[in-house]
């Protein structure tokens, strides 16, 4: 049913790439790779790809600069950035470029399962692949299934994963579901007991977590990466949450269990 388009330049991390997953759980019946900017945007302009994973470096180019080209001629693709490099400005130029995610090698399967299940809801209007193994997905700010929660929520929760880095309103999210902000406020508050704010803060400190313990990166630019403008904000929302600062987590201090979301 859907097109994927897989870009590296490197020809046994493609390899890789394509044998990560089985692509049809999500209804992904065709693997188109290219080994260059060149070839990736004649294959593009041939088959349309709904969904395409870009290695950020591409000799002379740069992915996102494809992703740019490809959308400026009408292209829909849906764009993931794949790189080993957690580099701020990578990240904002592939998120101007439009890609809707930006992911680190080697790519992690659950992660690419993550992007895949959001673009088949969010952008293809196609259902949630069904769990080989018979377990459901625990969300990992809520502690809950997602089979357990509304398609309401469950879409919200969606819009949060694949958008967590830039500003995010309910009332934005409302618009894009044509429904009252009030209204999916609601339902949202009733699924998880807590409002909309607090699930999108909570989310961005368990990345936050993330990105201090697996990458060097200062705490400044990580506060930046998920989103937080002001630092003090963000020095503020992960000590509560965590009973830790940022920097004591990284020198490897007991990291204290976050509060219950259903407390806050």
């Amino acid at each position: 049913m859907y097109r994927l388009l897989i870009v590296d330049n490197n020809a046994g991390r493609l390899e890789k790439t394509k044998a990560l997953l089985d692509w049809s759980v999500y209804g992904i019946s065709s693997i188109i790779t290219a080994a260059s900017y060149v070839e990736a945007v004649d294959k593009a302009m041939d088959l349309n790809p709904h969904v395409a994973l870009v290695n950020i470096q591409l000799d002379e180019h740069k992915g996102y600069e494809l992703a740019a080209h490809l959308r400026s001629v009408g292209l829909k693709t849906v764009f993931c950035m794949i790189s080993d490099n957690n580099d701020p400005d990578l990240i904002r130029e592939s998120m101007r470029s439009g890609a809707q995610d930006y992911l680190l090698s080697p790519l992690e399967p659950k992660e690419v399962h993550a992007f895949l299940e959001r673009v088949v809801v969010n952008n293809l209007n196609g259902t949630l692949p069904e769990s080989g193994s018979g377990k459901s997905e625990i969300d990992p700010v809520l502690g809950v299934e997602y089979a357990s929660l509304s398609k309401i929520t469950n879409k919200i929760i969606l819009v949060v994963h694949s958008d967590y880095r830039s500003p995010q309103t309910l009332t934005t999210i409302a618009e894009n579901l044509n429904m009252s902000s009030k209204y999916i406020g609601r339902v949202f508050l009733k699924d998880t007991g807590i409002k909309f704010s607090e699930y999108l803060m909570s989310y961005r400190m368990l990345e936050a977590k993330k990105l201090i313990v697996n990458t060097q990166e200062k705490i400044s630019v990580i506060a930046n990466m998920v989103g937080y403008v002001q630092l003090n904000n963000f020095y503020i929302h992960f000590k509560n949450y965590f009973g830790v600062s940022p920097s004591a987590l990284r020198n490897f201090e007991p990291l204290h269990e976050p509060a219950d979301p259903n407390a806050m």
